[in-house]
């Protein structure tokens, strides 16, 4: 039996030797990854920082511009209702003129011209009264 214990024994030994070459250079590898992942998250920590701060600002001035862009909007909408009311009094105006003062202008003038044709009518009533007489 001791040469199966022997033979256990360098087995193990031989495993250990095989995880201690394997192992030990995996573990110094991850070591070194984890320092370039350190360096790269610093890296990466130092730049984003600024960018985040650049990009708040950014957001907020675009924010203000929009808030700025709807009070414009509106303010235009009111500029734009009230054009239109002008339009509406001006077309009133020009139909007032172009139909309500051209009859108006048609009535006066043939009242004006009753009043004439009465008037000679009247005249040569008057003419032959005092030529009569």
């Amino acid at each position: 039996m001791p040469i199966q214990v022997d033979i256990f024994a360098l087995i193990i030994t031989i495993l250990f030797l095989m995880i201690a070459v394997f192992l030990i250079p995996m573990m110094i590898q991850v070591k070194r990854t984890a320092q370039q992942v350190d360096v790269v998250l610093g890296e990466v920590q130092r730049d984003l920082l600024p960018m985040l701060r650049e990009l708040r600002q950014a957001s907020e001035k675009i924010n203000r511009a929009s808030e700025h862009a709807e009070q414009g909007m509106a303010q235009a909408g009111h500029f734009l209702e009230s054009v239109g009311e002008v339009g509406d009094s001006i077309h009133g105006v020009t139909r007032f003129l172009q139909h309500d003062l051209g009859r108006y202008a048609g009535n006066a003038a043939g009242l004006w011209l009753g009043i004439r044709s009465a008037s000679k009518v009247i005249m040569k009533q008057m003419k032959k009264q005092q030529g009569g007489q």
